[in-house]
């Protein structure tokens, strides 16, 4: 009885001292629970002042690029990315640029749902909105030579375009009726816009070889898109005129563009874009006079996709940004790049290396797509 009684005190015993410890040991994690709540719940505080923060700039672009489908993690909803540039040399590709004063634009993915991808130009559509850009010399010259007169049994090569103060543009070049015979050619005359996209060359001095050549194709009653031929998309002769259209004339992505008024000088050709939205520019990232900004919706940047964008390009060396679609991924490589708090995205990209990798422009008649 007595070892009974004996066993039954040191199981009270045992108890009452695993009470005991359990009661410190909840005691002492007390301050770390309390801890640990504390920072769940700044963190929650953290990520609600970011997401208030982030509404107000995504409520930005809600006039004119709105939430069009449903929100999720990998969709922000929205028919296209904003695009912002201020003082931008802008290649398409090569020297095929616009200099750009200020421009607002929309990024529109073919297929809706999907991000804007960089590397795949022919999968959206470029859409200003308003804004000033010049077309410089140089770059039509580029356009020719790079794209539209660039392919197996081309009839023309080796082309110089120049501008000058009077609004006159001169085309100088070579030009081949016989294959393999090429003679310099030498226009001269004004351009006059039509219907938004379309530039109407009128030359009135015409000179192919060491002859003359606009008052003999009068006196023979000939006419100039008789006597050569662009078969590029965007461009091609019209009587003894030369039409090109911005809309079809660039490389990818396919233009969608509305010229109010154009004006030719020495810098080039001054266009002027509108349509019927002019938003304002957003707030950049970082206080820049030179830069590419990207609002609102997706865009995918080589292996990342980046919703509810607010990304910022710059020139690493602190001057006017000189980007290239094509080329941007080796201007990124050799880059830098930030982040703030809240989750945007400021890119300081490298130089702008020279690099041709574009195709030509394909023939009218051509079935390929």
């Amino acid at each position: 009885m007595a070892t009974k009684k004996k066993k039954a005190g040191i199981a009270i015993v045992a108890v009452l001292v695993l009470t005991a410890g359990a009661v410190i040991a909840m005691k002492a994690a007390q301050p770390e629970a309390a801890e640990s709540a504390t920072l769940v719940s700044n963190k929650h505080a953290q990520l609600a002042s970011i997401e208030s923060y982030n509404e107000g700039q995504n409520s930005f672009s809600e006039s004119f690029n709105p939430i069009i489908r449903d929100r999720t993690l990998r969709d922000s909803g929205r028919k296209s990315v904003g695009l912002f540039i201020k003082n931008v040399y802008f290649r398409v590709v090569g020297d095929v640029a616009f200099d750009t004063k200020q421009l607002s634009a929309v990024l529109i993915p073919r297929n809706a749902g999907d991000p804007i991808v960089l590397d795949d130009p022919t999968s959206f559509i470029f859409h200003p909105l308003h804004g000033q850009v010049t077309l410089p010399p140089k770059a039509l010259s580029a356009l020719f030579n790079q794209y539209l007169a660039d392919y197996s049994g081309s009839q023309l090569r080796k082309i110089e375009a120049s501008t000058s103060d009077d609004g006159r543009l001169v085309v100088e070049g070579e030009a081949a009726k016989i294959p393999g015979v090429w003679l310099p050619f030498y226009m001269a005359g004004t351009v006059e816009l039509k219907q938004g996209h379309l530039f109407v060359y009128k030359p009135d001095e015409i000179k192919l070889g060491p002859m003359e050549a606009k008052g003999l194709l009068e006196a023979i009653n000939l006419q100039l898109s008789k006597l050569l031929q662009i078969e590029s998309q965007g461009a091609g002769f019209s009587g003894n005129n030369v039409v090109l259209d911005l809309n079809h004339a660039l490389p990818p992505p396919e233009q969608s563009v509305n010229v109010e008024r154009m004006q030719i000088d020495s810098a080039g050709v001054h266009l002027d874009i509108t349509s019927d939205q002019n938003p304002d520019f957003p707030e950049p990232v970082v206080n820049s006079d030179s830069y590419v900004m990207l609002q609102g919706g997706d865009v995918r940047i080589q292996r990342a996709v980046i919703t509810d964008a607010r990304l910022q390009l710059m020139a690493r060396d602190g001057g006017k940004l000189d980007a290239s679609l094509y080329n941007y991924r080796a201007q990124l490589v050799n880059g830098v790049l930030d982040a703030t708090p809240s989750g945007e995205i400021a890119i300081y990209l490298g130089s702008y290396v020279p690099e041709d990798y574009i195709e030509s422009a394909l023939p009218e008649d051509s079935d390929a797509s």
